[in-house]
């Protein structure tokens, strides 16, 4: 979908560095941008994040560090007949130029000079950095001041000097980035994930929009870097993926729960995006850390 230009609560933008808690059904946002570099750790619940062109499922402990003005969304969306985990995480928001104009261009700061430039296509966080900066950035949460901003500097010094970044988004995907047309977009994504688990077409969804196939067909692919089908197939591997490691059905009935009419095209889509069959993703989200 086109995004949507995010601006922080006013409380949030008083602060040099801000810094809350998100709980609830949802994480409260729809496909979005915003100047700020974002740092999210989903302690619980979520169903998949979508970061530039990447659909990926959320796991408990995912931890991304967003560049400005790079297009996401976290969602929670229910599966029909499975209770919905509440959403638990922490995000913390900061202007690149938060500590004045030309502070990156000092001595000493080309680590994270570069860090905020690989961050323009995100970055996801694992291993022992990832356990540390979630540990710094659940302290942020009660600190104020100069001492959230001393526990963000620790932060971004561990990145900047980290082997365990991995990029996330396409380095040449750049969409339209209009503030314009949100609410057609959060409504057609709105209509295409209510009807997710059922058989879906691209005309169904033009329809529903107001415009021709073809006209629905360029408008979609402009601004998601995706082509239809492929947006589809990724946001129900999404859910596959989320039962797999939550539940012992079986592949063949998750691949039909989730909107599949063709396990031979179910398996192929999966092996594209992840790599590996679903059995095998099932033995690697179930294997003790």
């Amino acid at each position: 979908m086109k995004p949507v230009r995010e601006q922080l609560a006013p409380a949030a933008a008083a602060e040099i560095v801000a810094c809350e808690r998100i709980c609830g059904d949802d994480f409260g946002c729809l496909w979005h941008f915003h100047p700020e570099l974002e740092l999210t750790l989903v302690l619980s619940g979520g169903s998949f994040r979508w970061i530039g062109d990447k659909i990926s499922p959320l796991e408990k402990g995912d931890l991304t560090f967003l560049g400005p003005n790079l297009p996401h969304d976290f969602r929670n969306d229910p599966v029909a007949g499975r209770p919905v985990t509440k959403v638990n995480a922490v995000t913390v928001q900061f202007h690149p130029r938060f500590l004045g104009e030309g502070w990156l261009g000092n001595a000493g700061m080309g680590p994270v000079q570069r860090l905020f430039q690989r961050s323009l296509t995100g970055l996801q966080i694992t291993g022992k950095t990832r356990e540390t900066v979630a540990r710094l950035m659940l302290r942020m949460l009660p600190a104020e001041g100069v001492r959230r901003l001393i526990l963000l500097l620790e932060i971004l010094e561990l990145l900047a000097n980290s082997h365990e970044l991995t990029t996330i988004s396409s380095p040449g995907f750049a969409p339209e980035i209009h503030p314009s047309d949100g609410e057609r977009m959060e409504a057609i994504s709105r209509y295409i994930r209510k009807k997710l688990d059922r058989p879906l077409y691209l005309s169904d969804v033009a329809r529903h929009a107001g415009m021709t196939d073809v006209t629905f067909s360029r408008y979609f692919r402009s601004r998601t870097g995706k082509t239809f089908p492929n947006y589809i197939n990724e946001l129900r591997i999404a859910r596959v993926c989320r039962l797999l490691a939550e539940t012992e059905d079986t592949v063949s009935g998750i691949a039909w729960c989730c909107g599949f009419d063709s396990i031979a095209n179910f398996q192929k889509q999966f092996v594209r995006i992840h790599g590996c069959t679903p059995k095998v993703y099932r033995k690697r989200a179930l294997r003790p850390c």
